[in-house]
């Protein structure tokens, strides 16, 4: 998914997590990002949210991705 995000022109991903807990074998990352997305008229416009991310430590005591949402803050 990030690869093809990638090469559509997304640049200058920013994420920047504000909480990471761990309870067991999970543990989860809230936090906002930014990203910049090029429009049909070649102009650049910045996009501003929140993700919350689950992860999973598995058998071999890494841990990976388990469940991941985000969503783009309101127009002001």
């Amino acid at each position: 998914m990030w690869q093809s995000w990638i090469d559509a022109g997304l640049t200058d991903l920013t994420l920047k997590a504000a909480q990471v807990e761990e309870s067991g074998n999970l543990a989860y990352e809230e936090g906002t990002y930014s990203i910049k997305i090029p429009g049909k008229d070649g102009k650049t416009s910045e996009e501003i949210g929140k993700y919350i991310v689950v992860w999973k430590k598995g058998d071999d005591g890494e841990w990976r991705l388990h469940r991941d949402i985000w969503n783009t803050n309101p127009a002001k």
